[in-house]
């Protein structure tokens, strides 16, 4: 028993020294964030809530512009998802898909909170958003995902 605790605290701290240090793994955990993805080149983080499923990707800073973000997200979209249209918003680029009865939503913010890293929010829903709902929908989403980084 000694050695399953052991072995179990040994591999949760090698797990927290991979976590990017620009990123609260306690605010992750309290948010109701699952860790979803920890590799050198993107770091991301997954929940549900009863408006949406939302997943995030955080990116390592480099020659990456957000409008580079936004177009590499719309580029790699899956054969099956329909792209609707961007959307004009002050705050981010957004991009508008369907994957069937559910409408995908790609936040990137324009001006980054961190100098360390890019984001990128998918915020998927069976809800059309239009208007001051998705305002509202990416202001509570970034606001939430920018106080998960340091």
């Amino acid at each position: 028993m000694k050695k399953f605790i052991l072995g179990l605290f040994l591999i949760l701290g090698a797990m927290s020294f991979a976590v990017p240090n620009y990123v609260n793994t306690t605010k992750i955990k309290s948010a109701g964030y699952e860790i979803t993805t920890d590799d050198k080149d993107i770091f991301g983080l997954g929940k549900v809530t009863q408006e949406a499923a939302i997943s995030v990707a955080i990116y390592p800073f480099g020659n990456n512009t957000p409008q580079s973000i936004a177009d590499a997200m719309k580029a790699s979209k899956p054969a099956n998802v329909q792209f609707l249209a961007p959307v004009a918003n002050n705050r981010a680029f957004v991009n508008k898909y369907k994957d069937g009865e559910i409408y995908v939503y790609n936040f990137v913010p324009k001006k980054q909170k961190s100098k360390s890293c890019h984001i990128s929010v998918l915020y998927m829903t069976e809800k059309d958003l239009s208007g001051a709902a998705l305002n509202k929908a990416i202001d509570s989403s970034l606001n939430e995902v920018e106080s998960l980084l340091k």
